[in-house]
């Protein structure tokens, strides 16, 4: 049996790379004057584009309308202290005390005095001060509440609980939405139901 013989391994032919084209010596001169990519710059938040600086001002106008707003809102609820004041108290008054009526005339009294001035209504009595307090107000005073005031303040009667009810309720109302004279609504200080307490 003949030895196999052993077969000779094929190597493969060496690849020669195939031949570069070569650069012509214009086209490596035009090659050498390429310069690298620059990036735009950045652009800057200086100088304000026209519509923020229309923002800003709309900004800045809204900004001082609320403060002014809040000073006028805060003004206003100053000068209305002695409403409040005057209807805190008036509830307070409890009618079944026998000197309920002096009490709630008082109290609208003080506050008259605050808000027209002690020599406008401070000696007023009867149908003068009621119709005083009707001109003040959009309403008539109830009946039931012009019989407690006239009837029952320097009597010795207490009075009925129903008109004094009525009576305390005309003068809350009438403590919340009696008009203040022409003259007072621009002075700048706050009246205060202290000052009228001596009336």
């Amino acid at each position: 049996m003949p030895l196999p013989v052993p077969l000779a391994q094929a190597s493969p032919a060496p690849q020669n790379p195939p031949p570069g084209n070569p650069v012509s010596p214009e086209m490596q001169a035009l090659l050498s004057q390429l310069k690298d990519i620059h990036e735009p710059a950045a652009i800057g938040w200086w100088p304000l584009a026209p519509g923020w600086w229309i923002l800003a001002g709309v900004i800045i106008a809204l900004l001082f309308a609320a403060g002014w707003l809040a000073l006028r809102l805060r003004e206003k609820k100053r000068r209305n202290l002695y409403r409040a004041e005057g209807v805190r108290l008036l509830r307070s008054v409890a009618l079944d005390e026998p000197r309920a009526v002096e009490e709630i005339n008082t109290l609208l009294k003080r506050v008259a005095v605050v808000t027209f001035g002690r020599d406008s209504c401070a000696p007023l009595t009867g149908q003068r001060w009621i119709g005083f307090l009707e001109s003040a107000v959009e309403q008539q005073m109830p009946e039931a509440a012009q019989r407690a005031l006239l009837e029952s303040l320097y009597s010795a009667s207490a009075g009925s609980h129903t008109d004094l009810q009525a009576l305390r309720d005309f003068a809350i109302r009438w403590v919340r939405e009696h008009r203040l004279p022409q003259a007072d609504i621009s002075q700048p200080s706050s009246p205060s139901l202290a000052e009228g307490q001596h009336v």
